[in-house]
């Protein structure tokens, strides 16, 4: 039944990569600037505004800014605009931002591999962060009490620096290469000490909104990844899997039953969650910019249902939350007494 599944969804993505073009590049243009807005318009604010309305206004359009970064950074690294007329700007080689505290590279390296094997563990590097548990097999520590809550407080640096380990315990990334210390530095130099010292008796304020704004977008984005990626179902569905060889339509199966999707009504909304909302499609294509995958996903849910694929669709971003973060609170406590381990 499942023969011709890997077939039919290639189909459908290489059609809609030559759709690509003009527009798509419009779009991301459109963003980038709406985020530069946010940018400029929340230091000016936490700079120079004297009252609790200005900073938190200051602070809110800099969250924006960190995270509309994140989701164009995300797309980036996976060649979304790569090849297209007037996106030379937007090549993952090249593209850098110091609104996230980790190098395209790195993201784009590790990321890539989570592509190939989503939530198996020892295989996927996003189920070895060890701040976060994601899978029972996974060795209980205490901070797992608070699972999510450390890990989201600093996400980028925490996967900076993991991802970092792993590409080096791997061998394609070399022993002594610091580059990912470098980029950590330099957000905290550009975002902590520069703006800071420029604003002069505003100096404290400036750091606690840019600390709030960074803190903020780090939660919204551990939200939406999680709430894409990580469920009772999704995250145990192909346990083991990594341990033996699937052939074309067992990948695309795996791809598809390893992601869940939610509902988001509004077109606002949608631009906010960078394309996570269609997290089954993203895996499917993550070549493709975020706003491709919505026309994709009835006709990728109609070839699941006809190759019995499971197709795991939420009705809102808290359902799939409260899916999400009932496995990780199960995860928060070991199983039995035996297993408490202290490091």
């Amino acid at each position: 039944m499942l023969t011709g599944f890997a077939d039919a969804m290639e189909a459908l993505g290489h059609e809609a990569r030559r759709e690509l073009g003009a527009v798509d590049v419009r779009r991301f243009k459109r963003i980038k600037r709406a985020s530069r807005a946010g940018e400029i318009g929340g230091r000016a604010l936490l700079m120079f505004s004297r009252e609790p309305v200005g900073w938190f206004a200051g602070f809110s359009l800099l969250a924006f800014h960190f995270s509309m970064e994140a989701h164009l950074m995300h797309s980036v690294t996976h060649g979304a605009y790569a090849g297209l007329p007037d996106a030379e700007a937007m090549q993952a080689r090249d593209y850098e931002t110091l609104a996230i505290p980790m190098q395209t590279a790195t993201w784009r390296r590790a990321h890539k591999i989570h592509h190939v094997h989503p939530s198996l563990l020892d295989a996927d590097p996003d189920t070895m962060h060890p701040l976060f548990r994601v899978h029972a097999t996974t060795p209980w520590r205490p901070w797992h009490l608070f699972n999510t809550v450390i890990g989201g407080l600093f996400v980028f640096e925490t996967w900076a620096l993991d991802y970092d380990r792993f590409l080096k315990a791997r061998g394609m990334r070399k022993q002594d290469d610091r580059s990912e210390l470098k980029k950590i530095a330099a957000f905290v130099a550009y975002n902590y000490l520069l703006f800071p010292v420029l604003s002069g008796p505003s100096f404290l304020p400036v750091v606690i909104g840019t600390f709030a704004a960074t803190t903020l977008r780090n939660y919204i984005f551990v939200a939406m990844q999680t709430a894409s990626s990580v469920g009772a179902e999704v995250s145990t569905a192909h346990h083991g899997a990594s341990n033996r060889a699937l052939d074309r339509d067992e990948r695309a199966k795996l791809q598809v039953e390893t992601s869940k999707n939610f509902a988001v009504r509004s077109a606002l909304g949608r631009w906010l969650v960078g394309g996570l909302d269609r997290h089954i499609e993203h895996h499917l294509w993550p070549w493709l910019p975020p706003e491709r995958l919505h026309a994709l996903a009835p006709k990728v849910k109609a070839l699941c249902e006809k190759h019995g694929v499971q197709y795991s669709e939420y009705r809102s971003t808290l359902a799939s939350l409260q899916d999400s973060f009932s496995y990780l609170w199960r995860l928060s406590f070991p199983a039995r007494k035996k297993q408490w381990t202290y490091c």
